[in-house]
């Protein structure tokens, strides 16, 4: 009985756990994505102040500058918090995975085994 009750807890974290990776894996792409959006909108800012400003001498200049300057830090800084919230992410899924791992020790090393042999074949097939 007391192997039951350890096999049905080892079963609800590896599931837990598997969740906990798919969930940690869309937020990560979720990251990515907003991350390529402030590259793509910075872009598009730098593009636009090299257009307006090739007339434009003094003040409007230095004010077109000091605009850019203040995208440049903001695009900076969201591109900061998204490069954290990715390594978070990115850790939550290594332990998510080493939790799993670590309740079905043999299913995992059942799959690196057909994994190895696989690629075995596949490499010694060149």
């Amino acid at each position: 009985m007391h192997r039951t009750a350890n096999t049905t807890t080892a079963t609800g974290a590896a599931s837990s756990g598997i969740a906990s990776f798919e969930e940690s894996g869309r937020a990560l792409a979720q990251s990515k994505d907003e991350l390529m959006r402030e590259f793509r909108t910075l872009i598009r800012d730098g593009e636009s102040l090299l257009r307006s400003t090739t007339s434009v001498s003094g003040d409007a200049l230095a004010q077109a500058r000091e605009q850019f300057r203040v995208k440049l830090e903001e695009a900076r800084k969201r591109i900061s918090d998204v490069s954290r919230v990715a390594t978070l992410r990115g850790r939550q899924a290594a332990a998510a995975t080493d939790d799993y791992v670590h309740a079905n020790p043999w299913p995992v090393i059942g799959a690196a085994a057909g994994i190895g042999v696989l690629l075995g074949i596949l490499l010694s097939r060149r």
